[in-house]
């Protein structure tokens, strides 16, 4: 699923911005470096197709999953400001907080998402994906096997 995911992401991703980079005026707007950039945008979207998988697997309900999923990776983003000092831990944790830093938006200060760099960040999310897919795998072989 993530090699499938990373494909069309990659393809959907660079066409996004080969249409952008055509209709936007010339030096109006920033750009950064796509090449790399659009590489981790795909694998940040292979990343979140496995750890739907694996929430799935652990719920095994797919409004619960669903749920789950999208309070994984947007609410750490929108909760973090509450918790004041800690927000850019809280909400560096976060998927989309990855997903900012390689898409070189301005929302991604290191005071609102934490002062890891793109990769570091999303290796990390990457991680916890990892442990949660192996927690998944081992539930699913004694629960359902």
């Amino acid at each position: 699923m993530a090699g499938v995911m990373y494909v069309l992401a990659l393809a959907s991703c660079t066409l996004a911005y080969l249409v952008g980079d055509a209709l936007l005026p010339e030096g109006r707007y920033a750009q950064g470096e796509p090449l790399p950039a659009l590489f981790g945008i795909a694998a940040s979207f292979a990343v979140a197709a496995v750890l739907g998988l694996a929430v799935g697997t652990l719920v095994r309900h797919s409004a619960g999953a669903v749920t789950t999923v999208i309070g994984l990776l947007l609410l750490p983003s929108l909760f973090g400001p509450l918790f004041g000092d800690a927000e850019r831990w809280i909400a560096g944790l976060s998927p989309t907080a990855a997903l900012e830093k390689l898409i070189q938006t301005s929302d991604a200060a290191a005071d609102t998402v934490g002062s890891l760099g793109p990769w570091p960040s999303l290796l990390l999310v990457a991680a916890y994906t990892t442990a949660l897919a192996l927690g998944a795998l081992v539930l699913l072989r004694r629960r359902d096997v």
